[in-house]
């Protein structure tokens, strides 16, 4: 029975997609070991290694449809290798002696690693799916909420008047980097593992690195020398961008739980029909799935570490190290899957309130704009002297119902320096949002002419 969340089948998808799980599947795996062996054996009959027959029955019997996976399971009771019960029940099934010729001069992580790279890539092009549809979403939302006016809040106090349109671009210009780290990671991690016990290739004989460039090739991969048997930093590399692209995604479901909280009103997830988020109280409305993807986010990141310690290996291999990376990854890369694709439903359903937004805008309307005054009375009476007049006045707004614009022109030392456009931006705060619409217009005319240059897929 599943034990851990990812394969829950009742709760099913709450942690997790049945696409990713899929990836990362124990049968899809071994089918991965399978078709490396069928892959090494084709390029070895190819060059005259071993003999064309031999490679032929290989590749015929190498799917996992053929073994006795039952026989396979008792075998591991015993095994403690990672992959020779599947290398028995793949000789048990070939006939002729060919079975001889199976795993000819390549070690078991040799196959292994070169099985995780391939179902890392697989990963690693939902992800890129699924960024992309993220970036275009958000690209959408920016522009049509350009100038949508909006309380900028810093140390979780409102500080000056920005836009909606802002706040998402910034969302965009970082999803963009995160993109062009995917696209530049490919190259460095797509790569075979195929070099022998010590990484000498010394069984695989003076074809070599012939042997290994055509596997390769046939797999969709890379051929690299030396070997990264211990060199495990793309790898880790790998684990740090998930944890980087997850910490994005916690940050922008964080800011719709916080924006959605009922004194403030301006975001709010779109539930569906008959959904129901709380089991005793009908009046409320929780952000369940941004808070998953703040859950998800958080226990990627936490496995991160273990992989980048696993690059300290001792000698020329280390399963301590090994183990605990391959243990790590697949959560991990299923948890970033998980978090982006929960992140894409909530902001295609996003509930966005410009009434909202404009109502807390004007909670303190005139006050918002004082970095305004400041400014504007530097000019007149020194910034220092501007500050320390503001604060003093602004002191006498709280709590007494007094307005501040009526206590600024009744003031002697700043009255008569404030001019009618001042009165309109205290009146008008929205009207203070600096160059909001041009920085939105910019980032998203750079990042649509970077995405002229993407690759389709991964």
């Amino acid at each position: 029975m599943p034990a851990h969340p990812i394969d829950f089948q009742i709760q099913a998808g709450f942690y997790s997609t049945s696409e990713l799980t899929n990836i990362f599947d124990e049968k899809t795996r071994i089918a991965r070991w399978l078709q490396i062996e069928a892959t090494l054996a084709e390029v070895q009959g190819e060059l005259g290694i071993i003999p064309k027959a031999a490679a032929d029955e290989i590749v015929k019997k190498a799917c996992i449809e053929n073994l006795d996976i039952s026989e396979v399971a008792r075998e591991y009771e015993q095994s403690r290798n990672s992959l020779i019960p599947v290398i028995k029940a793949l000789k048990g099934i070939c006939n002729e002696g060919y079975c001889e010729y199976i795993h000819y001069g390549i070690t078991t992580q040799d196959v292994l690693d070169t099985a995780q790279i391939l179902e890392q890539k697989d990963a690693l092009a939902v992800i890129y799916r699924d960024i992309k549809k993220l970036e275009k979403l958000l690209i959408n939302m920016a522009r049509h909420h350009r100038d949508t006016p909006m309380i900028g809040r810093t140390h979780g106090q409102q500080a000056l008047p920005m836009t909606f349109g802002l706040k998402v671009s910034i969302w965009v210009a970082e999803i963009r980097r995160h993109i062009e780290r995917l696209i530049s990671l490919g190259p460095r991690l797509f790569t075979i593992q195929l070099s022998g016990a010590v990484g000498t290739m010394a069984a695989l004989g003076p074809q070599a690195l012939t042997v290994a460039t055509l596997c390769a090739e046939k797999l969709g991969l890379s051929s690299r020398v030396p070997n990264w048997h211990t060199s495990r930093d793309t790898i880790a590399e790998a684990a740090s961008i998930y944890g980087i692209l997850c910490s994005t995604f916690e940050k922008i479901a964080s800011e719709i739980i916080q924006l959605s909280k009922t004194e403030i009103g301006e975001l709010s997830e779109s539930a569906p029909d008959k959904a129901q988020s709380s089991s005793t109280m009908p009046h409320k409305k929780n952000p369940v799935i941004s808070q998953r993807i703040a859950v998800l986010s958080r226990h990627a990141r936490a496995l991160v570490p273990v992989v980048t310690d696993s690059m300290i290996h001792e000698h020329e291999r280390d399963a301590r190290a090994l183990w605990s990376e391959w243990l790590a990854m697949p959560q991990i890369a299923i948890y970033t899957g998980t978090g982006l694709h929960y992140l894409i439903s909530v902001l295609e359903n996003l509930e966005i309130s410009p009434e909202g937004m404009l109502k807390n805008l004007y909670s303190q309307k005139d006050l918002v704009v004082s970095e305004w005054l400041l400014f504007r009375l530097a000019k007149k009476i020194g910034k220092t002297h501007a500050q320390k007049k503001l604060q003093a006045l602004i002191k006498l707004v709280g709590g007494g119902g007094k307005i501040f614009k009526d206590i600024l022109l009744q003031d002697q030392d700043i009255g008569p320096y404030i001019a009618q456009e001042d009165l309109e931006y205290l009146e008008k705060p929205e009207r203070y949002c600096g160059l909001a619409a041009e920085i939105v217009d910019d980032t998203l005319s750079e990042v649509e002419a970077k995405q002229q240059q993407d690759p389709e897929v991964l």
